[in-house]
């Protein structure tokens, strides 16, 4: 009963962390990934299974190994979560660390492969920057194009179509597609890069 409130408590984080995530991924949605969608939300909603059989396990515990039992109880909830989360999107982690290293070839060949299983906007999209910032502007607005026709709402799309079509010195089209990242699915990170762009084509 002790671990009662603390339990109660530990499950509203990560029922807020699991609001956050399905938020960051709500693309998905629209797409109707359902699959792709649910296994992002594997990670919270498995350590919510352990946080709220903790108070049982405990219970059957004694005063000897109350300790060691929620010692190992705790440990192994914490290592499977970081196993579950490091295993639910392998390709697109790799993807994704090889464009923050700069290796922007690498994270277009890995981009390239991820979408060819898995045809989703935002692997499109990921793709497009990879080869806008590569040094292949053309293949990046095709990349670009084909993320906005399957998902007009994702204003990541318009931000790295309007780098390819900066790149490409189409600069009306680029400041239309930076405008359209205002209107639509955006975080207010990508509409600060968004204004930033808008703001270095209207000096240019």
């Amino acid at each position: 009963m002790r671990l009662l409130y603390p339990t109660v408590g530990a499950l509203v984080v990560l029922a807020v962390l699991t609001f956050l995530i399905g938020r960051q991924n709500r693309d998905l949605l629209r797409v109707r990934a359902y699959r792709d969608f649910f296994l992002r939300l594997i990670p919270p909603l498995s350590t919510g299974v352990f946080v709220a059989g903790l108070p049982f396990v405990l219970d059957l515990a004694t005063v000897e190994n109350y300790g060691e039992v929620l010692l190992v109880y705790l440990g192994g909830a914490a290592l499977l979560t970081v196993l579950m989360t490091r295993a639910v999107t392998p390709d697109e982690r790799r993807a994704g660390v090889a464009f923050r290293k700069g290796e922007y070839e690498k994270a277009a060949e890995l981009y390239d492969e991820i979408s060819a299983r898995r045809p989703l906007p935002r692997y499109y999209s990921a793709l497009a920057a990879s080869l806008d910032a590569s040094g292949k502007p053309n293949a990046a607005l095709e990349a670009a194009d084909l993320a906005v026709k399957l998902d007009p709402k994702l204003g990541i799309a318009y931000y790295n179509r309007a780098s390819a079509l900066a790149a490409l010195d189409e600069r009306a089209r680029a400041r239309g597609d930076l405008q359209k990242v205002f209107q639509v699915d955006s975080n207010r990170s990508l509409r600060r890069a968004a204004a930033d762009a808008l703001e270095t084509l209207e000096k240019g």
